[in-house]
């Protein structure tokens, strides 16, 4: 028997009343804390160049510094999840407790880390606070908005491809400057999105009432089969994601190694590019979903960047520049599924529990990144970086799967 809460949905129809005064303001806003927030999320992993030659850390040990922040955040959003806490409290004041606690965390790891298990431990702790930063963000938006939830939370994922990719930026403009610096700058950016969010963002016309606690709502979102396929289908757009954002400067460096070796000194800025311009593919794949729907960008996503992993053992011999356009095409279509998954999962949730459902679909998917992150160097080692993300084809495949699946239920 179904569970009456599941079949609640955040449904859109033509008599939805217009935007709240004052929506776009505090989705702008929401924005710009979430890129500043989420500037902690690969601190770390833009200083391994540096911490692999002062430390001589292996590819694998040099992995583990991303795969902390990651199994932090799958910790985190398991407890925010549990406790309910995006729903039992005020989730602006979470996102701000959230915010500071990750900017103590990875200013610890500036200035305390001596080794690989230090820095180990302050990433998971500075994973674990990001649980209280994307989902939660993604649930402000949520309070806002009765209608055009997915082109809005492409802008918000936009701004958490940005802040993600910031660090790369910065050690490419700044090359002389320390990494403990460059880490420290994200602290100080992840504490002002955090104080951003509190100030000047209001609670939006459409929070629901604080939910009760219920632990076990953790599971039962996935008895609504909607929900089911939507978050199968962002686990296998998982599979691929952080494991190209993160690896990508391994792929790019054996082929510059091999091809163009000229233009290995802009491999940070080439990152930053890589996954800067997944904001434009989340923003355009949102715009779109207006007309088309969530589910069709999603699939038609999946499938360019599918078919980008399948195609990367070629495209590694190209000329430096056409193996970079190819890497941008990439980049667009890798991310630009993701705000459509987090909309559809808003839609085939409790109303009440968004905010729970969307941190645990979220934490699931990022322990599938765990997986892939480990296997790709693993893989590199025996076939060599130049065929190794074509392992990646399969989480696309089975997201788009299980798209197709979607349509053919009842959202009932």
């Amino acid at each position: 028997m179904s569970d009456p809460q599941l079949n609640q949905r955040n449904v859109t129809s033509a008599s939805d009343p217009p935007d709240a005064p004052g929506a776009n303001r505090a989705l702008t806003l929401v924005c710009i804390s979430v890129l500043l927030s989420s500037s902690t999320w690969f601190s770390g992993t833009a200083a391994v160049p540096i911490l692999r030659r002062q430390w001589r850390l292996t590819d694998a040990e040099s992995a583990w510094i991303t795969i902390a922040v990651q199994a932090g955040f799958i910790t985190g959003t398991f407890l925010y999840s549990y406790l309910n806490l995006s729903d039992r409290f005020n989730a602006r004041r979470v996102f701000l407790v959230s915010a500071l606690l990750g900017a103590t965390f990875n200013g610890a790891f500036a200035w305390f880390a001596s080794g690989l298990q230090s820095v180990v431990a302050l990433r998971f702790l500075t994973g674990l606070t990001l649980a209280g930063v994307y989902p939660v963000g993604m649930k402000i938006v949520a309070t806002w908005f009765r209608a055009g939830l997915g082109w809005r939370l492409g802008l918000l994922v936009g701004s958490l491809t940005l802040g993600t990719a910031s660090p790369y930026l910065i050690q490419a403009v700044g090359t002389d400057l320390d990494w403990r610096a460059l880490v420290s700058l994200a602290s100080l950016s992840s504490a002002a999105g955090g104080l951003l969010i509190q100030s000047a963002v209001k609670d939006g016309p459409y929070l629901r009432a604080r939910a009760r606690f219920d632990p076990a709502m953790l599971f039962k979102v996935f008895r609504h089969k909607p929900f089911r396929y939507t978050a199968l289908g962002y686990f296998g757009h998982m599979w691929e994601l952080y494991a190209f954002w993160s690896l990508i400067t391994f792929y790019l460096g054996a082929s510059f190694r091999d091809h163009a070796e000229s233009w290995m000194d802009r491999l940070p800025l080439l990152a930053f590019l890589t996954i800067g311009i997944g904001a434009i593919g989340c923003a355009a794949g949102g715009w779109i979903s207006r007309w088309s729907g969530e589910a069709p960008v999603a699939i038609a996503s999946l499938a360019v960047s599918g078919t980008c992993c399948a195609l990367s053992g070629m495209a590694y011999s190209l000329p430096a520049a056409w193996m970079f356009a190819f890497i941008l095409i990439w980049g667009v279509f890798v991310v630009s599924d993701s705000p459509q998954f987090s909309a559809l999962a808003a839609r085939h949730c409790p109303a009440e529990y968004t905010g729970t459902a969307l941190t645990v679909q979220n934490g699931i998917g990022f322990a599938v990144t765990v997986i892939s992150i480990q296997v790709l160097p693993l893989a590199a080692g025996v076939t060599g970086w130049r065929w190794a993300f074509m392992i990646l084809a399969a989480g696309p495949a089975a997201g788009a799967y299980f798209m197709s699946k979607l349509g053919s239920v009842s959202t009932v």
